[in-house]
């Protein structure tokens, strides 16, 4: 059976209608360093605009702490959020926003190396509606001891806050920089790596003194300045002190010839072991989920004007059967073909598992009809009960279908099926995109173990 998308203009499935969508934040910190940096935009009805804007200070998904609004391009160091962006479109406005502030998440998460929390962010409109993202957070361990279980002390790059590592006007003021001009000074992008096993004798990883780092247009496609992650000499160290900071040299967008939009600064912090090897506990800089978000810029920024992304797709989907318990593997396979007019090229696939059922690895593999003996991976992020799995990059590369062009792309998950899995019918489903542009769902039928 094939599924055909649904064209998402407006559909109140897209986080810009009904909620907000999340452009970029700071997803990943040690407890030293508890900050909230978030960048969103909301479409809303003519004329309605944000009256203030509330987030979660601990995480608890209470929101208890009101941001003020500042100038944009202010860049201030306190409860703050600038509208960089205000887009008229024939029904609709679009609003553009950078948010800042304090946290209380810096509880110790050990015995494990980090702790997840979702930080609840509320946008008060004036005609009274309330938009709601809760993005989330890691947050890692700010100690190590050799006690301590296996991933505790993975380096870490230090997110930048209030004045303490220097900078105009401070030390924050690279997440959710404006520039119209697409000149970056050179002291916006602060890069502090700091390894906690620094110097430790016969430890794994205990060696960091580079990271590699990346601006990312809010497509998905790099900047000219950084095509592929770069690599930055850093002086790792464990202590928490500032003064080995690393900074960017200036960067001029404009003169690179990058097109305008919104860029997220990444970094990937690296260490070796004793005998030199890279480190397993090192970030993967091929993983995009493996980033710590440090920075964002708004270049000559203005909202894109329809919130359709143009993609279409149809999903050829099958009927498989499978036994509870059973000690094999199965791969439901998703055939996607290109529909629309544009080419697909790398999006996000989200794979959601039926009760009894759960995802092995943290990847999808997937052929192409170019050649169908040659498998592709993509990395993915395994939720904690391993029924969804999120692939934030999926190269498809999918061009459009056309008179005697059968271009098709075949993903297919590893997934077993658990003793307990009820019998009858289980649906494994897949979505395409941010915002999603198509949906289909494989049929597994789950016979009882004999």
């Amino acid at each position: 059976m094939s599924t055909a998308a649904t064209p998402p203009d407006s559909t109140p499935t897209d986080p810009e209608v009904t909620g907000i969508r999340t452009l970029g934040h700071a997803n990943r910190f040690a407890v030293w360093d508890s900050e909230f940096r978030y960048d969103g935009r909301i479409r809303v009805p003519m004329g309605v605009r944000i009256k203030e804007i509330t987030y979660s200070y601990t995480g608890n998904g209470q929101v208890d702490i009101t941001a003020t609004e500042v100038k944009r391009g202010r860049g201030g160091i306190d409860q703050e959020f600038e509208v960089v962006d205000l887009t008229f479109l024939d029904d609709a406005d679009l609003i553009t926003f950078t948010l800042r502030g304090d946290l209380n998440v810096d509880a110790d998460p050990r015995p494990a190396y980090g702790r997840t929390y979702r930080i609840r962010v509320d946008v008060v409109l004036d005609n009274g509606d309330v938009r709601t993202a809760s993005p989330e957070i890691e947050v890692l361990a700010g100690a190590w001891q050799q006690s301590d279980p296996e991933k505790v002390g993975r380096p870490f790059v230090r997110l930048p806050y209030d004045n303490n590592w220097g900078g105009a006007p401070n030390s924050q003021a690279g997440f959710g920089f404006v520039t119209d001009n697409g000149r970056i000074p050179g002291d916006k992008f602060i890069i502090d790596l700091v390894n906690l096993r620094q110097g430790e004798q016969g430890v794994p990883s205990n060696n960091s003194d580079h990271v590699y780092y990346q601006l990312v247009h809010e497509d998905g496609t790099p900047s000219h300045y950084t095509p592929t992650p770069q690599l930055q000499k850093a002086e790792g160290h464990k202590d928490s002190g500032t003064g080995r900071k690393v900074t960017l040299p200036p960067i001029d967008l404009r003169q690179l010839g990058d097109k305008p939009g919104y860029y997220r600064f990444l970094v990937w912090p690296q260490s070796a072991n004793p005998d030199g090897t890279p480190s397993g506990l090192r970030w993967d800089e091929a993983k995009p989920e493996d980033a710590f978000q440090l920075g964002s810029v708004y270049y000559r920024y203005t909202a894109p004007r329809s919130i359709d992304t143009g993609l279409r797709a149809t999903i050829k989907t099958q009927t498989l059967t499978a036994t509870a318990g059973q000690d094999r593997w199965i791969y439901p396979p998703f055939v996607i073909r290109n529909t629309g007019r544009r080419t697909i090229g790398t999006v996000k696939a989200v794979f959601t598992a039926p009760e009894g059922m759960r995802f092995t690895e943290d990847r999808v593999a997937f052929t192409r009809w170019e050649d169908e003996s040659r498998e592709v991976v993509a990395p993915g992020v395994l939720s904690a009960d391993h029924r969804t799995l999120t692939c934030p990059a999926v190269p498809l590369d999918l061009v459009p279908s056309g008179p005697g062009r059968d271009a098709w792309v075949s993903v297919y998950p590893a997934m077993e099926v658990e003793a307990t899995a009820p019998a009858g019918r289980a649906p494994v489903g897949i979505q395409l995109g941010e915002p999603v542009f198509a949906t289909a769902q494989d049929t597994i039928e789950i016979r009882p173990r004999s």
